[in-house]
């Protein structure tokens, strides 16, 4: 199949923008034509993926959203496609993958944590206009022929705010060599590099967006937990964002020269081997990537109930879900038990077996039953062509 695989950024770091270089890597292998259509892909994911520059104008970001897919719209009159697969929000594809969820959705979570002017002011920034009204588009109006979500908790979205019904689940796939536990004595050398005693207790965060992925009751439930037998605790925090307010609340707790912000300058497969424990204390998150990566890394886990990766966990058996993301008090409690070092073994093997029922391939498999409908859907008629004459 000739494939278009959409997204404004494709690298092999983040969230979707990893997601759609591993896909294509995987699509391409299977011997599809695959196309990356996006404004920028630094590193191809295979020799025979081709990248098609889109580019986007405009000095602010909400320009930028809608000049890249008029700048798709353009791409895709000009050549056809066997499949459109977007997942960035544009005017029209054959699948929409609705992998950062549903903006309506988050803006309202995130309304209910903000001061009400600062809410009042996301409202009115054209950069949300613009996302929601793409979105509307392609969710209610016809623009995607397909829709297909990354955990049960998206799908219930979808189908609560735009009434789809049909809404398909295709969780996230991880690479379980990229993401492993550590051989023997990698975990004390990480530890070395980064100047951490072996024996302490390492908590580790990975995400970029602090603010919605709760970077701040993680910061105060740290700082409840006591010393244990003399074990230091340390908490890493790996991410693109300021960190400035993050830091002042660790020093104002009296926590700050325990709590180290790498940004992205350690690899995240990396980190995960040299902690003890990954919490993922977001206030909302379609899935997450770094659930699955910390759960194949062997990891104890403790995902937010928020996160639709939690939902892939049995609770106190593969991880440990996060009823309340805001509760310092729970975050520290469920700190405290991943302390018990056989707690924590247990936890980080089941957590290893589970990661590997969700492998890059399933992913590619599922999406590549999907793009055969769609095929067979095109070949019936003219009543299957979306809108825009595909």
């Amino acid at each position: 199949m000739k494939i278009a695989l959409i997204r404004s950024a494709i690298h092999r770091h983040g969230g979707v923008e990893r997601y759609v270089w591993l896909l294509a890597r995987e699509l391409a292998r299977h011997g599809h034509e695959v196309h990356l259509l996006a404004r920028r892909c630094t590193e191809l994911p295979h020799p025979a993926v081709r990248f098609r520059l889109v580019r986007a104008w405009g000095p602010f970001s909400f320009l930028k959203v809608f000049s890249f897919a008029v700048g798709v719209r353009k791409v895709l009159e000009r050549e056809s496609f066997d499949v459109v697969h977007s997942c960035d929000r544009i005017f029209s594809c054959d699948i929409y993958r609705a992998g950062e969820g549903v903006h309506r959705e988050w803006l309202e979570v995130a309304a209910r944590h903000l001061p009400p002017w600062k809410a009042a002011l996301r409202r009115l920034d054209p950069l949300h206009r613009v996302l929601c009204w793409i979105e509307e588009g392609l969710l209610a109006g016809g623009g995607a022929r397909r829709v297909t979500a990354i955990s049960r908790r998206g799908a219930e979205e979808i189908r609560r705010h735009f009434a789809r019904e049909d809404v398909p689940v295709i969780y996230n796939g991880v690479d379980p060599e990229e993401f492993a536990p550590p051989q023997p004595g990698e975990r004390e050398a990480i530890r070395e590099e980064l100047g951490i005693q072996p024996e302490a207790f390492v908590v580790l965060y990975v995400g970029s967006g602090f603010f919605r992925k709760g970077l701040r009751y993680l910061v105060e439930g740290f700082a409840r937990l006591e010393e244990d037998g003399g074990r230091v605790s340390w908490l890493l925090v790996s991410g693109r964002d300021s960190a400035g307010p993050y830091l002042g609340l660790a020093r104002t707790l009296g926590v700050g020269g325990r709590v180290r912000f790498l940004g992205m300058e350690v690899p995240p497969a990396r980190l995960y081997r040299g902690a003890d424990v990954f919490v993922f204390p977001t206030l909302y998150e379609p899935f997450g990537n770094v659930c699955l990566e910390a759960l194949a890394s062997g990891l104890p886990c403790i995902f937010s109930s928020r996160s639709g990766g939690a939902e892939v966990v049995t609770d106190g058996e593969d991880g440990l879900i996060l009823q309340e993301p805001t509760d310092a008090g729970e975050i520290a409690r469920l700190l405290r038990l991943c302390m018990n070092r056989e707690k924590a073994t247990s936890l980080g093997r089941a957590a290893r077996a589970l990661a590997l029922r969700f492998s890059v391939a399933a992913n590619a498999e599922a999406t590549e039953a999907l793009y055969r409908e769609i095929v067979a859907e095109k070949t019936r008629g003219p009543a299957a062509v979306l809108p825009g004459g595909r």
